[in-house]
């Protein structure tokens, strides 16, 4: 069965829609609620808490890295009902951690000689129009893996 890594996991509808046929291995939520909803549906299923946590303990392989990666992260920094600060936002930053977590993870697939993990991400119609080149590098690092 394939194994999943969730960010920005909020309630794992998720988790409901892959039931049986992927396996989660880890989430990373934060938020109170969302967390106690995670604990009581998914006892078995560590979270993490801090998504910026991910890519050391990925490394380090304290946890392990998926097959894939799923997460819609926080979508305020880059939507146009929002302030629109894009990367200088902390929350738009979440964005590239999100593909350091799965730089890491490829790391170790790599080393383990596994394919490369499939990224599933939210990404807000917004986010294409903001700060010009960096998004678009952005844009073009996550297609060129494709």
């Amino acid at each position: 069965m394939l194994t999943y890594g969730s960010v920005c996991s909020g309630i794992e509808a998720v988790s409901v829609a892959w039931s049986g046929m992927m396996s989660p291995v880890w989430f990373s939520e934060i938020e109170p609620f969302p967390c106690s909803v995670l604990a009581h549906h998914y006892p078995d299923v560590p979270n993490h808490g801090d998504m910026t946590m991910l890519p050391l303990k990925i490394i380090n392989r304290e946890i392990p890295a998926p097959d894939v990666l799923v997460g819609g992260t926080p979508c305020q920094a880059f939507s146009v009902a929002g302030l629109r600060n894009s990367l200088d936002d902390e929350r738009g930053n979440l964005t590239l951690t999100l593909i350091h977590i799965l730089e890491a993870i490829d790391y170790v697939r790599f080393i383990d000689r596994k394919q490369p993990c499939v990224l599933l991400w939210e990404k807000r119609s917004g986010f294409a129009i903001h700060q010009g080149q960096r998004i678009r590098t952005l844009s073009g690092w996550i297609g060129s893996r494709t």
